[in-house]
């Protein structure tokens, strides 16, 4: 899995890295399954333009695709960890 990171989260995406996800920061080239970011009230990046967009994979399990996006704040790891297993913030039932 590929995670695109928003910058100010160096830690996260050190940690994510050392349990094996490639990472990336927003704003960077890539193709990303998952974005994770922080500051909810600032997000240029989501928007598509010329310059700069996001991109995901097709998951080849599942046909979907799509970016999962993951709000970290408030957030340990371990629970972001679980969401990006998961594809999902909580289960369906």
């Amino acid at each position: 899995m590929i995670i695109a990171i928003e910058k100010g989260l160096e830690n996260l995406k050190e940690q994510l890295e050392q349990k094996g996800y490639k990472c990336f920061y927003i704003g960077e080239d890539g193709v990303a399954d998952a974005i994770i970011y922080k500051d909810k009230d600032n997000h240029p990046y989501f928007q598509v333009n010329n310059s700069q967009s996001f991109t995901s994979l097709k998951d080849r399990n599942t046909g979907i695709s799509g970016a999962l996006l993951i709000n970290a704040e408030n957030k340990t790891i371990d629970q972001i960890i679980d969401i990006l297993n998961r594809r999902t913030y909580s289960p369906l039932f």
